[in-house]
């Protein structure tokens, strides 16, 4: 089913809606999920509550795009369980290093993604990165995955993850900097 269609369906609030986005966005909201929990598990809970969060939030909104909404929703409900853990546990998770490699870059702002003044710059920085590096780029800091996982994927040495990562950030750096969000 197209995904206008499942919206008019979540607007409608007719109870298919849900099986649709399962049947379409399963997988996708999976592999988001258990990037960054790491547990089979919870990343089945959390998909079921995202489901749950986009037929909460259609209506009142209405995506012009499902699919990265539907992985925005994935993704904070993933990150809120995975907060929960961790301060069950009392200790830091894969977000936390993640962030934490910003945080230089933004003055120990570690919430950079959900700032809308910032989210409009990232995409253009993202645009000036190569295809490999965006890759790179946004499996590490927008799905947690690690370096060996990136490399493995990608079919590139750990070197090159993490080279690319630095090289990244160092320009993202610049880039703030130029467009007036750090001094």
């Amino acid at each position: 089913m197209e995904d206008r269609n499942i919206i008019l369906l979540l607007t409608e609030r007719d109870q298919r809606a849900i099986t649709e986005l399962q049947q379409k966005y399963r997988s996708y909201c999976l592999f988001i999920a258990k990037s960054i929990l790491g547990n089979e598990e919870d990343a089945e809970e959390c998909v079921n509550d995202t489901y749950l969060g986009v037929w909460n939030s259609i209506p009142p909104n209405s995506p012009a795009d499902l699919r990265p909404y539907v992985g925005a929703v994935c993704r904070k409900t993933a990150l809120k369980r995975l907060e929960q853990r961790m301060a069950e546990k009392r200790g830091g998770g894969r977000s936390d290093l993640v962030y934490e490699e910003l945080d230089n870059i933004l003055g120990g702002s570690s919430d950079f993604c959900d700032e809308i003044a910032l989210r409009d710059a990232l995409q253009k920085f993202l645009g000036s990165l190569t295809d490999q590096a965006r890759r790179i780029f946004m499996q590490h800091y927008w799905f947690f995955r690690t370096v060996a996982e990136i490399s493995e994927d990608l079919g590139v040495r750990e070197d090159s993850v993490r080279s690319s990562l630095f090289r990244s950030r160092e320009k993202l750096k610049k880039f703030l900097i130029k467009e007036g969000f750090v001094l």
